[in-house]
Parts: structure tokens; sequence; C-alpha cells
């Protein structure tokens, strides 16, 4: 028994089957969005880009603002968005080499990285960890 069709029969051109014809007195041009839809669509799009190209100038007239106000202050300016490394403390500096130093081992001291080159045949180096 196949009742997939039954569930989609109440949408109308739905679940398979001939769609409805319209009602009389109607046109396909009734019921279509016409030259009134277009317009208003095409009236929202060239206002939407009117409103995101302003705010992009606006946002760049900020940020030119700042960097001055910055120089004017004699500070190094500051840009929005701009990527800052991350300062860390010497307690978690610490703690950072000696989670390092667990997993990895105690780090190899200058002397025994030249001593490993010094043992890799020609033309190849000793691998790194």
């Amino acid at each position: 028994m196949d009742f997939m069709p039954a569930l989609t029969n109440w949408w109308p051109g739905g679940g398979g089957g001939e769609a409805p014809d319209l009602r009389d007195g109607l046109n396909e041009a009734d019921i279509s969005p016409g030259i009134e839809g277009f317009l208003f669509t095409a009236l929202i799009v060239a206002l939407l880009i009117v409103v995101v190209r302003d705010m992009a100038k606006r946002m760049r007239r900020m940020k030119y603002r700042s960097q001055v106000e910055a120089e004017l202050a004699g500070e190094e300016p500051e840009f929005p968005g701009e990527i800052i490394p991350a300062e860390i403390s010497p307690a978690q500096q610490r703690a950072r080499d000696a989670a390092a130093e667990a997993r990895f081992g105690p780090r190899p001291t200058a002397a025994s990285e030249a001593s490993d080159e010094a043992e890799a045949p020609e033309g190849e180096s000793a691998p790194r960890a």
C-alpha cells in the first residue's frame, strides 16, 4: 500500500497527479508577482547596496580617525581586527616548558644538536624532534 501520495495530496500540485486547474476568472498573470514584484525586489537590492557601501565608508573613516588620534598621542596605532600575539607570564612559560619536556623528553642542547649533525651521512641531516 502506497500512502505517500495520500500524505502530500493536500498540497496543490504536490504528491503526484495532475496540477489542479485555476478557478474560473483567474489567469496565470493574476497569481504571479508581475512587474510590481520585480520592481520592488530590484529596489530592495539597490537600497541594500547603498547601505553596505555607506557602512564600509563609515568604518574606513573610523579606522583612519583612530589611527590619526593614536599617532597624535604618540602611541602606536592599533587597528581593529589586527592579530596581536598574546603575552604569557613567566609561570605560564615554565608550565609550557614542563609539559613539553614531559611529552617529548628533555630539550636538546646546542652541543648535542651539533654532534647529531656531524654523525649524519653527508647530504642528509639528522631528524629533528
